[in-house]
């Protein structure tokens, strides 16, 4: 399915929401909506075979956007009415009569602009005779050069082969797995990546090394790609083994694959299938090769490692990487100076190291701006292709993007708007998953599956983006999950230049030129994002985009909003469903706020806010409201209660900063029926007689007040089923925790304050995986406790969690445990590790931890990372190279030892 689609999909659903569905029956243009959902519906059959047609059809693209700006626009008129209703009913309660007579106005401009929109649908229905759209087939875009870029990609096992760096390891890997005796099963060899990655250059240097080609009796290679026929493969597979005959010319698709399946019968082979996008082409293609008990390989790449494990889900795939710096540095040099030992001229090594490095290591980027530099000797060239680097690799002569956008073409219909979406973020932004889900969430690009929620239907999306190496891991949670991601900066250009082109997202940012002024967005932009340095030049410029969808602003100013500013941003844009602001030190959120009624996300990140104005109960359709503020308090207004589709309440405080939430008053929270997340809040008059009916909550953080709080709690927190994270702290009195071994989704928990006792180990949630102990205060030794849980994987003690000076881990303690921080346990003396515990464990980082004398015996052969901060310095001379305890860790290869 194409974008325009989704954009359809998104009209379609608005019209379905309750808001809506009111505000139409009481203007009485009920029928002529259902006249423009009727009208959608029936272009949507057209609308697959247009969007595959319109690469190399103007007129086709033409017809496309016609149907996208008319989506647009129907968009438009219905949300303006929401809003017209909603302020009217406000406005009706001081001027009745007056207000009786201008919304029989407002109404009859609305009915006069949907019947408009319809007409305007109806001509573009009628025109796709004209513009070649009612019998179009299925069509391939062409490059100026006037191929296909389908031809384009073929590829071959004899093609000239661009320098090979950085794959030694994968092709030793390779060479292994497919020449292994051991492995008698017919195989699939998979190797994953994303577009330009070098999948193709790695196969066919595995293809044709020796020791491959003496193992098998037989080889072929096949180039799949994304749009394939399976008879055309088949029969390019015949030609490689026999003579094709008239007879084979005019056999089908199983006939032909029979064929090859007894030409292959008995023998050992490999095959190559390059460029395997989807499972339907395995599926048509796996008939023709015989599964013996004879070492046969297949080796398949795809970009898609969904498909690798559906053509083989017993074989790993190989994933590869991006080049490290050395690499990218050396592959650079043998591409741009081929006839000069690779070797970079002096005065052009810091120009052309910046330049690498906005290729992120992806091979493809540098071989194509290593080819355009080897033309350019001059310093002031290399200059002006360092300013221009994202335009030459996306646009220029070699069009990376070309390469790069067959996966957004492959992508499904709901994963499109989630794709451009990403160009939201600033350069080299490490995005955090649960504010993309909830952002997702909000403009209506997830839509409930079953019993899933929208949380759960986002983290599928995400994962099957990055399935398809479209998005990296950045860093992952003690759960599993997915904690950060990240996007190469061509793939987000790709997504910023789609955007822009179907008026999705606007980026609006500083130019490579200081001189150059950034251009606005255009009128009719639907997304708007602002970086860095150009977000007071946008916001005093009064600049309009009325049509707005989403804000955000991401700036490095920091600086405080002005009244002025502060009006622009919460009256102007009355359509928002999405509002983020970080770096603009807001210190009120204006009353206006609850003027913005479409609004479904509304974050500030680097705020000094002290409380949050009660107007902000008439945002009905309100998701997220996430804040983070230097103040300590944030007073949350009892009007909460009115957000009934509020998911996720998050007080937050900036960077290492509390910041707590104080909800006023008695709101009831039990009618917000949704509610996820509710952190970090302090305990209050409003727990009582709801906090246990918050059946749906999953993430808790919470300071307990009084006593009285902390028993209502307690005697709630037991009822809910669904918490996976839960945070507490006590200041002023004990903690004294219930059993929680019955919240089988509790994963996570922090305990902060003294405890009475340290649960006992049946007394922990069963599957947690990541604790926090925090001035816990306790006098025995809590290893022997919690080296007990099985599933623990993620241990923190901190601030005086115990004031022992002995530490013992016991055999087969911690069996999962991977990572250990110690902090400032400042009675900590000695610890003994006994053979056999932590054999998982991977990261340890001890920090202030000043009476510890030495580290133990057995430090473990696994660890990969050690942080020693902030020691006494004959602890320090000890691990140091040639120290007493050297021999324990020199092994580690990384250690960081530091004041």
């Amino acid at each position: 399915m194409s974008f325009v689609e989704s954009v359809i999909e998104l009209l379609l659903k608005k019209l379905a929401e309750p808001l809506v569905r009111e505000a139409l029956f009481l203007s009485g243009v009920r029928n002529q909506v259902e006249l423009l959902v009727l009208e959608f519906e029936q272009m949507e059959s057209f609308l697959e075979d247009a969007d595959a047609k319109q690469e190399g059809d103007r007129r086709v693209k033409r017809w496309v956007q016609h149907v996208r700006d008319v989506a647009y626009d129907a968009e438009d008129v219905i949300d303006a009415l929401v809003l017209k209703m909603a302020t009217s009913r406000r406005k009706c309660f001081i001027r009745r009569y007056a207000c009786i007579f201008n919304n029989l106005i407002d109404l009859h401009q609305v009915g006069s602009e949907i019947q408009r929109i319809n007409g305007k649908i109806h001509r573009i229905s009628e025109s796709k005779l004209t513009y070649g759209i009612e019998n179009i087939g299925q069509g391939v875009g062409t490059s100026s050069s006037g191929l296909s870029l389908q031809e384009k990609r073929l590829t071959s096992p004899n093609a000239q082969e661009p320098d090979f760096v950085g794959f030694e390891k994968d092709l030793k890997a390779l060479v292994w797995r497919l020449t292994d005796e051991g492995e008698v099963r017919r195989s699939v060899i998979s190797v994953v990546g994303m577009g330009g990655l070098g999948k193709t250059t790695l196969t066919r240097r595995l293809y044709n090394t020796d020791s491959v080609k003496k193992h098998f009796q037989t080889h072929a290679w096949i180039s799949v790609s994304q749009q394939f026929a399976a008879r055309d493969v088949l029969l390019s597979l015949t030609k490689q083994y026999m003579a094709v005959t008239k007879e084979i010319r005019k056999m089908n698709v199983i006939e032909l694959a029979d064929n090859i399946s007894k030409h292959l019968d008995n023998k050992r082979y490999l095959v190559v299938l390059d460029d395997v996008w989807t499972y339907e082409a395995w599926d048509a293609l796996k008939i023709a090769f015989p599964e013996k008990m004879n070492g046969s390989r297949i080796v398949l790449t795809t970009r898609n490692k969904d498909v690798a494990l559906h053509a083989d889900a017993q074989s790993k795939p190989h994933e590869l990487r991006f080049l490290n710096d050395d690499e990218r540095w050396e592959l650079f040099c043998k591409k741009t100076f081929p006839g000069q030992n690779n070797i970079c001229p002096t005065n052009l090594q810091k120009l052309g190291r910046e330049i690498v490095g906005k290729c992120q290591g992806l091979p493809l980027a540098i071989v194509v701006v290593g080819g355009l530099l080897s033309r350019k000797l001059e310093e002031r060239e290399w200059e002006n292709v360092q300013k221009s680097i994202s335009w030459q690799l996306v646009k220029g002569e070699y069009r990376i993007s070309d390469i790069l956008s067959l996966s957004y073409k492959d992508l499904p219909y709901y994963l499109k708007p989630c794709f451009l979406y990403l160009g939201i973020f600033p350069e080299d932004h490490e995005f955090l998953v649960k504010e993309l889900i909830q952002m997702w969430a909000a403009e209506g690009f997830l839509q409930e599956r079953g019993e899933e929620t929208l949380e759960e239907v986002g983290e599928e999306c995400l994962k099957e983006l990055i399935q398809r190496s479209m998005v990296k891991v950045s860093k992952t949670s003690s759960s599993g999950g997915i904690k950060s991601c990240s996007i190469h900066d061509l793939l987000r250009d790709l997504s910023i230049s789609e955007a822009k082109e179907g008026m999705f997202l606007h980026v609006h940012r500083a130019s490579g030129n200081a001189i150059n002024t950034p251009a606005f967005p255009p009128p009719t932009a639907r997304r708007l994002s602002i970086h860095h340095d150009v977000t007071s030049q946008y916001i005093s410029s009064g600049h309009s985009t009325p049509h707005l969808r989403s804000l955000l602003i991401y700036t490095q100013d920091r600086g405080w909003v002005e009244k002025k500013q502060e009006k622009f941003l919460f009256r102007t844009f009355m359509l928002l469903r999405v509002l983020y602001l970080q770096g603009t030190f807001i210190k009120i959120l204006p009353r206006a706020i609850g003027e913005l009624i479409h609004l479904r996300y509304l974050g500030c990140s680097y705020t000094s806010l002290k409380s949050l104005p009660s107007s902000i109960g008439n945002l009905p359709n309100l998701q997220t409201l996430s804040v983070a503020s230097s103040s300590y308090i944030i007073e949350v207004p009892s009007t909460i209660r009115k957000m009934k589709q509020l998911r996720h309440l998050q007080v937050k405080g900036i960077q290492q900063d509390r910041c707590w939430g104080m909800i006023k008053g008695h709101p009831k929270l039990e009618r917000i029926s949704n509610l996820q997340t509710l952190s970090f809040i302090k305990s209050g008059k409003w727990m009582k007689g709801c906090f246990g009916k918050l059946t749906h909550l999953r993430k808790i953080g919470i300071c307990l007040e009084t006593r009285a709080h902390a028993k209502v709690f307690y005697d709630s927190v037991v009822k809910l089923y669904s918490l996976q994270s839960l945070s507490v702290e006590s200041v002023k009195h004990t903690l004294s925790l219930p059993p929680l071994s019955h919240l089988l989704k509790l994963c996570k928990l922090r305990l902060c304050g003294k405890l009475r006792k340290l649960p006992e180990s049946n007394e922990f949630p069963t599957n947690l995986t990541k604790l926090t102990l925090d001035g816990s205060s306790l006098k025995e030794d809590p290893i022997a406790t919690l080296e007990k849980l099985k599933n623990l994987q993620i241990l923190r003690l901190h601030q005086k969690s115990y004031l022992g000076k002995k530490i013992t881990c016991s055999k087969e303690g911690f069996p999962r445990l991977k990572s250990l921080n110690l902090q400032s346990l400042h009675k900590f003396e000695e610890w003994i590790l006994e053979e056999g515990a932590m054999p998982s464990l991977l990261h340890l980082r001890i920090n202030y931890c000043n009476q510890l004398k030495k580290l133990p015996e057995g430090m473990k052969p696994t660890l990969k990372k050690l942080e020693l901060l902030w020691m006494p310095d004959k602890f320090k001379e000890r691990v140091r190279e040639g120290g007493e305890d050297w021999d324990k860790i020199q092994q580690i290869p990384s250690i960081q030892i530091s004041n």
